[in-house]
C-alpha cells in the first residue's frame, strides 16, 4: 500500500469517522443517556473539514510519473532515426571519416527539400505533450543584437506582486504512477462521500435522540414548541408521573418548561405566596418570544366555571394556577367526568395538557385511577410533583 494516498489530515479523518459508529452504540448503551450522539456529530463534521483539506492540499496536487512516456518517445524517435538510416544507406558512399558525427555518412547533398526537412525533425528534441501547453516567455519587440536585447533589458515588465510568490516554494510534488494516481482519487472520492453518509445518518440520529428523551424526565434536554404527536411517537408522556426526588428543576422552572415544550397547564398549589410569585405569562420559545398567558382561578365558582377552564387548556389557549385545595379536588372530579366523555368520542387535544398537583396532600386513589383510565385517551397527564404518597 503506498501510503502518500492521503496525507496527515486524510488518515485523521477517516479515524474520526470511524469512530461515529462507536459512539452511537455506546450512546445507545449508556443510561441515562448524555451528549455521546452529539459528540459524534461533532465529529463527522470535523472529519469533513480534514478531507476537504486533504483533498485539496495533497491529492489534487499529486503529479503523474511521466518517466515511461519520455522513455517511449525516445525509443521512437531512435525507431525512426534508424529507419531513416536503413532507407538511405544504399545511396550515399561507405566512407567515414574522424570528424564525422553517427548520421554524417547520409548523403544530404542527394536529398531534396522534403527530406531534408524529415531528417532535420528526427535531430530535435521530443517535447511531450504537457510540455507544450506551457506559455513561453512574452517578448518586447524585435531583437537588434545587442547586448541588451540579448539578456531582455529592454522587454517591458509588468508590476510585480511580492504577495503572489508567497507560497510558490513548497513541498516537492508527490510523483505516483498512473494506477496508484487513480488509486488515490478513488480513495479519497470514497473517504468524502463515507463522511457526507456518516454525517446524514449522524444528524438522523441526533432528532431521533432528542424525540426519544423528550419525555424521559432525566434525560430531556432543550424543550422545544413541537407538535405532541412527535414527542410521544418513540417516548409516550406517561399518564400519572411522580417528579423523582432530588428534582432536577425549581417548581417556577417546572412550569417554565412544559410551557416551552408549547403544552398547557393546571398548576393546583396550596400555597398562595407561591402562586403569588409565578408571573403573568410564560414564553414558548427562547426567553421572552411567543408568550403564554398564566392565569389566577380564585377561590369560589363565580369567578370562572369548570367547564371555561377545561375548553381553555383543552385548545391551548392559556395555562391557570389554582390555589386553593377544595376548588382543586372539585375541579379535578369535573375534569375527569368530561375526559370520560370525550373518550367516547375519541377526541385527543393537540398539545399535551399536564396538571400539576403541588398540594400538600397525597393525590387520592380515585383521581389516580381516574386520569390512568382517560388521561392518556386524551393527552392529559398529571405530574405530581411532592414526595407524599397515597394513603394505603
Amino acid at each position: 500500500m503506498n501510503w502518500n494516498y492521503f496525507n496527515t489530515l486524510g488518515y485523521l479523518s477517516v479515524i474520526l469517522w470511524i469512530a461515529m459508529p462507536v459512539l452511537w452504540f455506546l450512546h445507545a448503551r449508556m443510561r441515562p443517556r448524555r451528549w455521546l450522539v452529539h459528540i459524534a456529530l461533532l465529529l463527522g463534521l470535523a472529519a469533513l473539514f480534514l478531507a476537504k483539506l486533504n483533498s485539496e492540499n495533497h491529492v489534487n496536487l499529486i503529479q503523474p510519473d511521466r518517466t515511461e512516456q519520455l522513455v517511449a518517445l525516445e525509443a521512437e524517435k531512435e525507431a525512426k532515426r534508424q529507419a531513416a538510416l536503413e532507407s538511405r544507406g544504399e545511396d550515399v558512399a561507405d566512407i567515414r571519416f574522424a570528424e564525422d558525427s553517427s548520421d554524417d555518412h547520409m548523403d544530404r547533398a542527394g536529398m531534396d527539400q522534403s527530406e531534408l526537412k524529415y531528417t532535420e525533425n528526427l535531430d530535435k528534441p521530443v517535447v511531450p505533450e504537457w510540455q507544450k501547453k506551457k506559455k513561453g516567455r512574452a517578448t518586447g519587440g524585435a531583437e537588434d543584437g545587442s547586448l541588451e536585447g540579448a539578456i531582455g533589458a529592454n522587454e517591458k515588465r509588468g508590476n510585480l506582486d511580492a504577495g503572489a510568490l508567497e507560497g510558490t516554494v513548497g513541498k516537492e510534488p508527490i510523483i505516483m504512477n498512473s494506477k496508484d494516481l487513480d488509486q488515490a482519487n478513488m480513495l479519497d472520492s470514497m473517504n468524502l462521500n463515507a463522511i457526507r453518509i456518516m454525517l446524514l445518518v449522524a444528524v438522523a440520529m441526533v432528532i431521533a435522540d432528542y424525540l426519544r428523551r423528550a419525555n424521559v424526565y432525566r434525560e430531556a434536554y432543550l424543550p422545544l414548541p413541537l407538535p405532541s404527536g412527535w414527542l410521544n411517537s418513540t417516548t409516550p408522556q406517561e399518564t400519572v408521573f411522580e417528579r423523582p426526588e432530588p428534582a432536577r428543576r425549581s417548581m417556577t422552572d417546572e412550569l417554565a418548561w412544559i410551557a416551552k415544550r408549547g403544552d398547557a397547564f393546571l398548576y393546583l398549589t396550596g400555597d398562595a405566596q407561591m402562586a403569588a410569585q409565578l408571573p403573568e405569562s410564560l414564553p414558548r420559545f427562547g426567553k421572552k418570544f411567543w408568550k403564554m398567558d398564566l392565569l389566577r382561578v380564585a377561590d369560589g365558582k363565580d369567578t370562572i366555571s369548570d367547564d371555561f377552564l377545561f375548553e381553555a387548556l383543552w385548545y391551548g389557549r392559556g395555562s391557570f394556577v389554582v390555589d386553593s385545595t377544595d376548588r382543586a379536588k372539585g375541579m379535578l372530579g369535573n375534569f375527569l367526568k368530561i375526559l370520560a366523555e370525550r373518550k367516547e368520542t375519541r377526541a385527543r387535544v393537540a398539545q399535551t395538557v399536564h396538571v400539576v398537583w403541588d398540594l400538600d396532600e397525597p393525590v387520592p386513589d380515585a383521581l389516580r385511577d381516574g386520569f390512568a383510565r382517560f388521561g392518556r385517551a386524551a393527552g392529559f397527564s398529571l405530574l405530581i410533583c411532592n414526595s407524599r404518597k397515597s394513603p394505603a
